[in-house]
């Protein structure tokens, strides 16, 4: 049995990455994947890329890592967004870039494959809906497909060929003849209304196991108070605090 620590989108928010480092240390997890996004949003992304290298952790590139070294382009995004992409650019070093820049976009091992937005479009596309998960379910070669992107926990599953929503309230069961995408939700800016620091814990054996997705609190205000101080727009503080 092999036990995966599931993360995404931690946007710089080294105090919710931590929170989540150390429940899973709690967990026993053998080893911890993350689906992109490193930075943007909040001030520390060097402290973020520092930490998870040290950890040895499996990152792909996300919109935003590939955006801070000008390698996404940047006018799709909000004039709000664009801004913390340059702030990023500004403060990383030449070591941090091309980190992210050498970080693939679909990492494909013998049990999953893991991007940041879908395999039909692994920096741009959001999964959001049962209809486009139909979509890059053909293109799932694994029998499991971990994403990001969205920043909302739960995910997807195909059953011959029938695709419905994952409820991340309950824990999941990985049976033989389902594929399955999941999304651990985002640790460091979650948009579903709940402020929490969001991850999964999967266990995988033979083509079973279960996906456990899990929820840590940690100290918003510190965070606010970070952004304030680093000059970056005070709203992105606040969204945290509610979760949006």
């Amino acid at each position: 049995m092999t036990r995966i620590g599931l993360i995404s989108d931690v946007h710089a928010n080294l105090p919710a990455l931590e929170a989540v480092l150390s429940a899973l240390s709690k967990r026993g997890v053998e080893r911890i994947v993350c689906c992109g996004d490193l930075v943007d949003y909040a001030p520390w992304p060097i402290e973020v890329i520092s930490c998870l290298r040290e950890m040895n952790v499996l990152c792909v590139q996300g919109n935003h890592d590939a955006a801070a070294v000008g390698a996404f382009p940047i006018d799709g995004f909000t004039e709000e967004a664009r801004v913390t992409v340059d702030w990023t650019r500004a403060v990383l070093s030449p070591v941090e870039t091309a980190y992210l820049a050498a970080l693939e976009q679909v990492h494909t091992e013998d049990d999953f494959v893991v991007v940041h937005g879908s395999l039909r479009g692994p920096l741009w596309e959001y999964v959001r809906d049962p209809f486009v998960a139909g979509e890059s379910f053909p293109l799932l070669t694994r029998q499991i497909g971990f994403f990001g992107h969205s920043h909302i926990q739960g995910g997807y599953m195909s059953v011959s060929g029938n695709v419905k929503a994952i409820d991340p309230h309950m824990k999941l069961s990985i049976l033989p003849d389902t594929k399955y995408l999941i999304n651990s939700g985002s640790v460091g800016q979650p948009r579903d209304g709940d402020p929490r620091a969001a991850y999964a814990v999967i266990d995988l054996h033979d083509g079973r196991g279960s996906v456990s997705f899990e929820r840590v609190s940690y100290d918003i205000g510190a965070v606010v108070r970070a952004i304030d101080r680093a000059g970056l727009q005070h709203w992105l503080g606040e969204r945290l605090e509610v979760g949006r």
